[in-house]
């Protein structure tokens, strides 16, 4: 039997077309699983960012709220991810560890003491960009509606204390160590200590601790004062001893 070829050429055309859509359907499929893997790539990304972050926070921060901020980001990614894929049952776990971790923060449950007594200005300056990051992932979590500009208010004066914390704790921290030396006169001392006070009178945070770290850090100069008070510094493991016998007045030199 023999065709029309009318009749062909209408199969061959219908067989082109069904070939196209075919095609199209694949390619379009490919495409979406691109862009769901690049979209879970790169919350991926952002929650070993965010990781990274809460590690860092911790030590930095007396309470425990701004950390569980970011655990609250993380979960918010995670929950995200599941989006994305749903057979994955690994974030399950995740997500629920994410949660606890959330809950214990909350209640102020630390995961690490805190610890702001850094060992160089290199430390010093990559905490304090930490704490901007910090600051940037509240700011957002405000923007998103998961905190309220009160609350963030609060938080942003947190960071800003911690800020100045990282810097003059390190100082007076230095300081402890040249004076636990029993150098012959505790030049090197005196100046950790000096820019401690520099730092604190310079800032203009509104935290009242600053004028009595203030007070306390001219008895350090002044050797009035071996250490400062607890309440103020609890990274205590370099302080000297109280029967360190110095030969003279390190406010004098």
């Amino acid at each position: 039997m023999v065709l029309n070829p009318v009749v062909m050429i209408s199969l061959l055309l219908g067989l082109t077309v069904l070939a196209l859509l075919a095609v199209n359907h694949v390619n379009r499929r490919e495409l979406q699983q691109k862009l769901i893997a690049n979209q879970a790539a790169a919350i991926r990304r952002r929650i070993a960012e965010l990781e990274d972050l809460s590690a860092a926070a911790e030590p930095l921060l007396e309470s425990t709220q701004i950390p569980r901020v970011i655990s609250d980001e993380i979960l918010h990614q995670l929950e995200a991810l599941m989006q994305l894929e749903p057979d994955n049952h690994y974030l399950s776990t995740q997500i629920n560890s994410a949660r606890e971790l959330s809950r214990d923060l909350s209640l102020e449950k630390r995961v690490c003491p805190l610890m702001r007594a850094l060992s160089s200005d290199a430390q010093v300056a990559r905490c304090k960009h930490q704490l901007e990051d910090i600051a940037k992932v509240v700011r957002r979590a405000q923007l998103a509606g998961r905190l309220d500009p009160l609350e963030t208010d609060g938080f942003m004066r947190d960071l800003a204390w911690a800020q100045l914390m990282v810097q003059v704790i390190t100082f007076v921290d230095q300081g402890h160590l040249c004076m636990r030396q029993h150098n012959p006169y505790p030049l090197k001392a005196y100046s950790y200590y000096k820019h401690a006070q520099q730092a604190l009178i310079a800032s203009h945070h509104p935290d009242e601790r600053r004028h009595r770290l203030i007070r306390e850090v001219s008895d350090l100069l002044t050797n009035k004062r071996r250490s400062l008070s607890l309440d103020l510094m609890p990274e205590a493991h370099n302080n000297p001893p109280d029967s360190l016998d110095l030969p003279g007045d390190a406010g004098e030199v």
